[in-house]
């Protein structure tokens, strides 16, 4: 069935199939979508190990562990940074892979602590500062390498426990 107006011709049949067309086009690009997104960002990952020991900076907690000689890792990030986030995928799997680890682990937003940006000395959002204490023992940016990052914890809790030992 068509209705005609002057200069137009309407095809009911015709209108069905651009909605499915659109239909079709707009399931495409979802899935094209979805597609980079993981590609960018990686599936999603229990982060619920690195949550229970992660915790915004707080100076009274930082001295604190710093007293108690403890382990520190302080973590720089941009909410849209994809490094941060694959850093923080590689904390994840490392808490879930070694749940006894006695890293503290302290998040600094880089854009909103300009105060411990420089105190830290971070050279971007991807910076990684670990501490023995209140010495500084190893820093890493744009580093998210599995590998190197495991690396430099599993290096820092070895050296720990040898330290325990001897006291």
């Amino acid at each position: 069935m068509s209705t005609r107006w002057p200069g137009m011709s309407l095809n009911y049949t015709g209108v069905s199939m651009n909605w499915f067309k659109s239909i079709i086009a707009l399931i495409i690009v979802a899935v094209v979508g979805i597609g980079f997104w993981l590609m960018i960002f990686g599936a999603p990952i229990d982060d619920s190990a690195l949550n229970r020991r992660m915790e915004t900076f707080n100076e009274e907690a930082f001295r604190t562990a710093q007293a108690n000689n403890d382990l520190i890792l302080i973590n720089f990030h941009q909410r849209w940074c994809p490094d941060c986030i694959q850093q923080k995928r590689v904390l994840a799997r490392y808490f879930i892979d070694f749940p006894q680890s006695p890293v503290k682990v302290f998040e600094v937003d880089f854009d909103a602590e300009a105060e411990l940006v420089e105190r830290f000395r971070a050279e971007d959002a991807t910076s990684l500062v670990l501490y023995r204490g209140e010495d500084r023992i190893w820093y890493g940016y744009q580093q998210t390498n599995t590998a190197n990052i495991y690396s430099a914890l599993q290096e820092a809790e070895y050296h720990s426990r040898l330290f325990a030992e001897d006291d």
